[in-house]
């Protein structure tokens, strides 16, 4: 049973699986409005304007009403909290995860990552395959931990789901078993930072993948991650972001 653009009442598994449970079921991703992808887009903006604001009382209250009323229409009509996963297909059999909180374009918590020129993913059930991948983030003051800085948890997250790219590109990766990672230099806001991922080798269902942020040309945090393919399903389609 599926809900609408939703997955399969499914508890537990990666998206790699709920996408092939769904199948010639998970709607293009040119199918969904660009109205949905705008009021995310708002909402972000609503939310680093929240941290910044040095408004007095009564405008913050006014606003707290406006936000409320807002909220109030969109719960007019929710999918189940059971199939809140929103997968799409892109035109070379990727397929995206648009409301995870890594970077879900459809998610006003996610940070706005892109993701340059993801290659066609492989086959299921073939073999795993070298992949590096680029992509950019440009964080905001909503993402702040010490003055100026990225907070810790967002730069792992960030990491989290670069990797996971990575991971799944070469094939099967299923979920983060681990993530080691080391901070080597502050992590900036408003600051445009690049990205980089790459697969680095497998081992049954274990897959390994390194990945590095920079700001200004300057690694700032790196991590190693290993991703555990599910056992639920052998041939899991591959690349998700």
């Amino acid at each position: 049973m599926t809900g609408d653009r939703g997955a399969p009442t499914v508890a537990g598994p990666s998206a790699a699986t709920l996408a092939a449970l769904l199948g010639a079921d998970m709607p293009a991703a040119e199918d969904i409005a660009p109205e949905a992808f705008e009021l995310a887009e708002r909402i972000r903006d609503l939310v680093e304007a929240a941290v910044l604001t040095d408004v007095d009382g009564a405008v913050r209250a006014d606003a707290a009403r406006r936000v409320a009323e807002i909220t109030e229409a969109l719960r007019a009509a929710q999918r189940p909290k059971d199939r809140v996963v929103m997968l799409v297909r892109h035109g070379n059999g990727r397929f995206e995860h648009l409301t995870q909180a890594g970077s879900g374009r459809l998610n006003p918590q996610a940070a706005r990552m892109e993701f340059f020129d993801l290659p066609t993913p492989p086959p299921p059930g073939s073999d795993p395959r070298p992949v590096e991948i680029r992509g950019a983030v440009t964080l905001t003051a909503a993402h702040g931990g010490p003055p100026g800085r990225v907070h810790g948890g967002i730069v792992a997250t960030v990491l989290d789901q670069l990797l996971g790219v990575a991971a799944s590109l070469s094939g099967p990766a299923g979920f983060t078993a681990g993530l080691d990672l080391r901070f080597r230099k502050a992590t900036p806001y408003d600051v445009p930072l690049e990205l980089s991922a790459r697969f680095e080798k497998r081992e049954g269902r274990k897959t390994f993948v390194t990945g590095e942020i920079r700001a200004h040309g300057e690694i700032t945090a790196q991590a190693t991650a290993v991703f555990v393919s599910d056992r639920t399903l052998n041939a899991e389609p591959a690349a998700h972001s």
